[in-house]
């Protein structure tokens, strides 16, 4: 039976909806609309206009967060199980971010498979995911799935043929931007930007022909302002990973690519070749001409990618876990499967027949599973000599291993490493030509790397940072001026106070 799809894309100017229908080859798109997101009502307003406007109900409903909410880090890792990753990369960011880990939810991708794992993970406050679906649940939606914004369509792209290895993606939005960056066909890098580009969207929304030369002028200020920071960006992050990016194409889509000239801005600015896309062309896309009359890829393509995304694990984001998990799939019955109740009935009088066998089977797979748990309890904890409930009896012993950390010196609660960089950022002066490039916090020591103008900054910043309460040693462990001559870069290693 066809299975209907909903596609819901949220962002602080609009809130956009595709519905499709799962054929034997491809999809039919069988509904859409967009609302603006405006007023004091914002988001509820939005989704009730659009709850009015179209039927919402799906089989199957796919979401996304907007990009400025979510936090990205670039990982490298030993191994490429996924199982591995997933316990281990909370780990890795947690001093990485200002907050506790146990208030995020994290998911992640890998970006590159060679000798290093490369991974992307990305990671947003479980207050706003709880907000985020509350509010959506209010107008009977509830996502299966929950993506970032703009990460299907950059995936859908990447499935296509003729797309060159290395590239870029931009979602051009009226009030942000999003970049994607991908190496190898496979997302490396995402960052949104804030930008005012109200003046495209008002002069281009109204006449296109209508632009005098002043709003153009403006119009392309604006782009060559939004190209230079995606470059800039791009050209950090090459330097990063100490290997130079060079772009074979960018594709483009969003309210900027109604701007006629966007395109040559694009190929000028970046000199390599640009491309609008539109995921209705895809040959596996069918639409009615009652729908083709009103679709806009411009404004309706990063829904219709969210109705199309994959729902197998590695092929995006999916912020619908841990307890934002769905456990369970609401049957919907209609009239069709009424009409068949008698065939379900049936089928379910035989299986019942297995269940005598089922049952025999899942009993002996539980004693196998218990003798598991017994053998890696014993391993685990080999001085606990009663075993009552194993898997409490080793959560107990993990906490009581946490908090015997937090007791070590340097970790405790006098001692955190907020208060460390809060110190050391009052200790040394604004004025002072000071680029720090990489900072190791262990328990016992801190040590700071980075680039300043003369061996007498070094100096001075020692000195300040001798007479903080945080530390009982402060030694200059190198500086050295750099290959242009006209920096030294330093290294300062400061002992803690137990």
């Amino acid at each position: 039976m066809p299975k209907k799809i909903l596609g819901l894309d949220i962002n602080e100017d609009s809130i956009t909806a595709v519905q499709v229908k799962s054929l034997m080859k491809g999809y039919q798109i069988t509904a859409c609309g967009t609302v603006r997101v405006e007023g004091d009502g914002g988001l509820d307003d939005a989704l009730k206009g659009l709850v009015e406007r179209m039927d919402l109900k799906s089989d199957t409903c796919v979401t996304s967060i907007p990009g400025e909410h979510i936090s990205y880090r670039n990982l490298e890792m030993p191994f490429r199980d996924p199982k591995k990753l997933r316990k281990t990369i909370p780990f890795e960011i947690e001093t990485m971010v200002p907050f506790s880990i146990d208030d995020l939810v994290i998911d992640f991708i890998v970006s590159d498979q060679s000798d290093q794992n490369e991974i992307l993970a990305a990671s947003v406050r479980k207050s706003f995911v709880s907000e985020y679906l509350t509010s959506l649940k209010s107008h009977e939606i509830d996502p299966d799935i929950l993506d970032i914004r703009c990460v299907p369509i950059a995936t859908w792209l990447l499935k296509q043929q003729g797309i060159p290895n290395d590239g870029l993606f931009l979602e051009i939005g009226e009030k942000r931007t999003t970049m994607i960056l991908y190496l190898k066909r496979h997302i490396v890098l995402i960052r949104t930007f804030a930008f005012n580009n109200g003046p495209i969207a008002n002069s281009i929304s109204n006449d296109i022909n209508d632009i005098d030369a002043t709003e153009s002028n403006q119009i392309e200020s604006n782009f060559k302002h939004l190209f230079t920071t995606v470059r800039n960006t791009i050209h950090a992050f090459g330097w990063q990973r100490n290997k130079p990016i060079l772009l074979e194409g960018i594709f483009f889509t969003g309210i900027g690519a109604l701007y006629p000239e966007t395109e040559n801005l694009i190929r000028q600015f970046f000199d390599i070749p640009a491309e609008q896309i539109n995921l209705s062309r895809d040959n596996k896309i069918h639409m009615d001409e009652n729908i083709s009359q009103v679709w806009n890829p411009l404004l309706m393509d990063s829904a219709l990618a969210l109705a199309l995304r994959d729902s197998k694990q590695g092929q995006g984001f999916n912020f619908r876990k841990d307890e934002f998990k769905i456990d369970r799939h609401y049957f919907r019955l209609n009239n069709a499967l009424r009409r068949v109740a008698v065939f379900l009935i049936i089928i379910f009088s035989l299986l019942a027949v297995n269940m005598g066998v089922d049952y025999y089977l899942q009993k002996k797979r539980y004693r196998a599973l218990d003798q598991k748990v017994t053998e890696i309890f014993r391993q685990t904890l080999p001085d606990v000599k009663r075993k009552v409930e194993p898997i409490k009896q080793m959560k107990l012993k993990i906490r009581e291993i946490k908090k015997a950390a937090i007791s070590q010196p340097g970790i405790n609660s006098k001692n955190k490493v907020l208060d460390l960089l809060k110190d050391i950022s009052q200790r040394v002066p604004k004025s002072l030509n000071l680029h720090i490039t990489r900072m190791v916090i262990n328990p016992e020591t801190l040590l700071i790397i980075g680039k300043t103008d003369t061996f007498n900054t070094v100096e001075k910043i020692k000195n300040r940072l001798e007479h903080s309460s945080y530390f009982n040693a402060v030694t200059i462990s190198s500086a050295n001026l750099d290959r242009t001559g006209k920096q030294v870069r330093f290294e300062l290693k400061l002992q803690r106070i137990e």
